[in-house]
């Protein structure tokens, strides 16, 4: 018996399934007309997996990624995670589910003005009922982290793009969630901005997370281990 190879089947074995979709549809309704963002979307995606999902402006690929992240539920089809059905949840379990789980980071950052960012990180585990000085021990550590220590009281117009989503990520982190979720992470960079962020996002998955980043660049999809094709609501590779 060739034992090192059983013992990798043990351990291929212990990967779980963390999201799961199933022949889902989102059709949005506008006026008298219907418009299918997908159309049938069937895909896994494992415990600590790096995926992305590439496709063309309208291709459906944001659409996915909400449902999967818990932000919309599908007109028909089955989603779930962590083996969990969640595709009728209501709001508030979804939102519950998104606090403990889910982290996301978008390609407008999102920041909230008023808030420095110390305070922007902090936020979400307010949520989570953390009390204050845990918030700001873990905030200052995960600013630390993606290269800000030095950044903790600027608001987001006293940052360079690079800066705003380096915060984003930290935020993103800061309840120490399974999953990252990550919508045109670069898009509104440059070159070299977008090359840190991408270096950040290797880290968090070495670090276990599983992390999913959405976009319309090859070059962005192609530093992802595995790489789902989304065209015309459908997938059409890698699913």
């Amino acid at each position: 018996m060739d034992v090192p190879s059983c013992v990798g089947c043990v351990k291929m074995a212990r990967v779980k399934e963390l999201i799961k979709l199933e022949n889902v549809w989102k059709i949005y309704k506008l006026g008298e007309t219907h418009v299918e963002a997908l159309r049938g979307i069937s895909l896994k995606i494992k415990q600590g997996e790096f995926v992305s999902i590439i496709g063309p402006s309208g291709s459906g690929k944001s659409t996915c990624m909400h449902i999967m992240g818990c932000l919309d539920t599908p007109t028909k089809g089955k989603v779930w995670l962590d083996n969990k059905e969640v595709s009728r949840l209501s709001e508030n379990e979804m939102a519950r589910i998104r606090g403990r789980r889910i982290g996301f980071v978008f390609q407008f950052f999102n920041l909230i003005p008023t808030l420095n960012a110390l305070e922007n990180v902090m936020l979400p585990m307010l949520f989570q009922g953390k009390n204050e000085r845990e918030r700001m021990k873990r905030a200052k550590e995960l600013l630390e982290r993606v290269g800000l220590g030095h950044r903790l009281y600027h608001r987001p117009n006293q940052l360079s793009g690079g800066e705003q989503q380096r915060v984003a990520i930290a935020r993103a982190l800061a309840n120490d969630p399974d999953i990252i979720l990550a919508d045109e992470p670069t898009g509104n960079l440059d070159t070299r901005s977008g090359e840190e962020i991408l270096k950040l996002f290797k880290e968090i998955h070495k670090d276990g997370k599983t992390v999913v980043v959405v976009t319309h660049d090859i070059n962005i999809a192609k530093n992802a281990k595995r790489i789902i094709k989304i065209r015309d609501g459908k997938i059409v590779g890698g699913g």
